[in-house]
């Protein structure tokens, strides 16, 4: 698919130009590559974002099950007393 865009500074397009050179590719490819990786890195970020929220929660999980076990043994440690 193509995408074309118009009006870019040409001050712009000379530094694209100088970075595309210095890596040895075309304009086209340099922009290519770059769209891409910006994507990949958008979504890869999502995910890691999404990831933390999931382990935030099972921390939380995770301390509530340490509380009620905690109770649960001080309450079989009393009967066990008695």
């Amino acid at each position: 698919m193509d995408i074309m865009i118009r009006n870019v500074d040409p001050m712009v397009v000379k530094t694209i130009d100088e970075k595309a050179k210095k890596m040895k590719q075309s304009r086209q490819v340099f922009l290519k590559n770059m769209i891409e990786n910006y994507v990949m890195m958008q979504e890869l970020n999502e995910r890691e974002t999404e990831l933390k929220t999931t382990l935030e929660k099972n921390t939380e999980m995770l301390m509530m099950v340490g509380d009620h076990l905690r109770r649960h043994e001080e309450l079989f440690d009393a009967l066990l007393d008695e």
